[in-house]
């Protein structure tokens, strides 16, 4: 039994056009979380930087 579910599984051909979608899908998400997340607190990060920079500069 054991056998026969693992060459099932094993065996089940993952067509390319699944495969591309679903690359398409993760390369989105990465750039939609950098969009959303990483920008914004970069962004965020280098202000509070400049603005401490002017302030100790005084």
């Amino acid at each position: 039994m054991a056998f026969t579910l693992s060459n099932l599984l094993f065996s089940a051909v993952v067509s390319s056009q699944a495969a591309t979608n679903s690359a398409i899908g993760m390369i989105g998400s990465f750039l939609a979380a950098a969009a959303l997340i990483v920008v914004p607190a970069a962004s965020f990060l280098i202000w509070v930087s400049q603005k401490d920079a002017l302030q100790r500069g005084r």
